[in-house]
């Protein structure tokens, strides 16, 4: 009997201790919901946009999206000449236009609708986005140069600024 008693125990245990784990789960992810932030230029030539979405931990999620309506075609063209037609960086806009850091580009395309399209993506330390320690609230940008290979010229596009408390 005693040994029956000791194996129910066992199993009740491990069950509340499953139970219990998924609630802490649950509980733990609840209590830092994502908070992003996003500002983008809305023009219907180009439209450039940053946002940064707080993942925990000290960590932000930042993103650099732009689509410039050229037609699918001349896109194209871009997409095809040798090396990258993209660069993204993100700088302060507080005092100067200071350098923070560069965003990587995870992906270019073509479409009829967006024409020619890149995404940049990095997650980075908070303090990274903090560009004037002790501030309330920080203001930052995002730039996207495009290196244009049918008339070897840079276009630079900047994404509003982005005013958030990091």
């Amino acid at each position: 009997m005693a040994t029956s008693n000791t194996g129910v125990r066992a199993r009740i245990t491990r069950v509340l201790g499953v139970v219990l784990l998924s609630i802490a789960a649950i509980a733990l992810s609840g209590a830092q919901p994502a908070a992003a932030a996003q500002s983008c230029t809305g023009q219907q030539q180009s439209n450039v946009c940053i946002t940064t979405t707080d993942i925990g931990g000290g960590l932000y999620h930042v993103t650099l999206g732009i689509d410039f309506r050229i037609g699918r075609a001349a896109a194209q063209q871009i997409i095809d000449a040798p090396g990258e037609p993209f660069t993204g960086a993100v700088f302060e806009v507080d005092a100067t236009l200071g350098y923070l850091f560069s965003m990587p580009v995870i992906g270019v395309g073509a479409s009829d609708d967006a024409g020619l399209s890149a995404d940049f993506q990095l997650v980075v330390p908070r303090i990274w986005l903090d560009e004037d320690a002790g501030s309330a609230v920080d203001t930052v940008r995002g730039r996207i140069r495009l290196l244009d290979s049918r008339v070897n010229r840079v276009i630079t596009f900047h994404t509003p600024p982005l005013s958030q408390i990091f």
